[in-house]
């Protein structure tokens, strides 16, 4: 019998929660009778199992190479790495200096950060993220400056719980969500109750639309207002817990998401090769040695200068 999508979506809730560590004996029970109902479900979590925890089980047998000499790259590469390494440090060393003068909270690369606010709400920073707050009598207005962070929001309603970031604004309409800056727009995904999202466009219109528990929205000025998706909560909060969960994402994506991790830059220069797909559960402590895993598993090349700059190629 084929396994449904609704089966598959409980076998990933099952895996990263029980990744976790943190289920209670009373969930562990739960998890136990939800496997004998059904062979499915056994047969689609063994499944899950098999393929998420391949490359994490690769990880920590990689030793991580030392820094080597490099090898002789096409001539394009020659001229283009030290710009692009000059680049990279001046945005390295001065994007975080007016980060830190405009946040009240911000963290570095790997950190995260829980941060309890005047009016008894929490905000969980993910790493290098940077996150402004004004909160008084009348008002509780945060902007979201750079990075990742999970809102759990203590109700309010006559000061409304309103997250800010350059794309629009985020009001909560019940107690928590997630908010992140990615690829030049704002991605909201709503883990319990609902938000309000407004977006203020170039010509002067104001797009408003709410989005519920276990659905994500992306939006930017340029592209307007993204179509509602469907989300495994578990899975984007993962951070919160040291996770990264990849399901099919392409190997471009995971190096962007890595990079977050990593005080350095992780690159690739292969069009073709940055869409081959990749599962994993990997620790956001282990940048490195996720980066080893990939290169064994789909038979990859790197380039290294030190830790900081690292090329994967064919």
């Amino acid at each position: 019998m084929k396994i449904s999508a609704e089966i598959k979506a409980a076998a990933r809730d099952w895996w990263v929660r029980l990744d976790s560590g943190k289920l209670s004996p009373n969930e562990h029970a739960e998890f136990t009778r939800w496997l004998a109902a059904n062979p499915l479900h056994r047969q689609a979590y063994e499944q899950l199992r098999e393929l998420w925890g391949a490359l994490d089980a690769i990880a920590p047998r990689i030793a991580i190479p030392a820094a080597s000499k490099p090898k002789q790259l096409a001539w394009r590469w020659q001229w283009a790495l030290p710009a692009l390494a000059g680049g990279c440090l001046a945005l390295w060393l001065f994007n975080p200096l007016w980060l830190i003068l405009r946040a009240d909270f911000h963290t570095g690369f790997g950190e995260r950060r829980d941060v309890h606010l005047s009016d008894g709400s929490t905000v969980h920073l993910n790493s290098n993220s940077a996150l402004e707050v004004h909160i008084d009598g009348a008002q509780r207005q945060l902007t979201l400056l750079q990075g990742e962070a999970w809102f759990e929001v203590s109700p309010d309603k006559a000061r409304p719980f309103r997250v800010n970031t350059e794309h629009g604004s985020v009001t909560a309409l019940g107690t928590a969500f997630n908010v992140r800056l990615r690829d030049s727009k704002t991605e909201v995904s709503v883990t319990e109750h609902s938000v309000a999202v407004d977006l203020q466009q170039a010509d002067g219109k104001t797009l408003h639309t709410v989005v519920a528990e276990g659905q994500q929205i992306a939006y930017s000025a340029e592209s307007g207002l993204s179509n509602v998706q469907h989300i495994d909560s578990q899975a984007v909060t993962a951070w919160q817990r040291g996770k990264l969960v990849f399901e099919n994402r392409p190997l471009g994506e995971v190096l962007a998401e890595l990079n977050r991790y990593h005080r350095g830059f992780l690159l690739i220069n292969d069009p073709e090769l940055a869409q081959r797909r990749v599962n994993g559960v990997f620790r956001t402590d282990q940048a490195l040695s996720v980066l080893a895993a990939l290169e064994t598993s789909l038979q990859l090349h790197s380039t290294r200068f030190g830790d900081y700059l690292i090329v994967l190629h064919r």
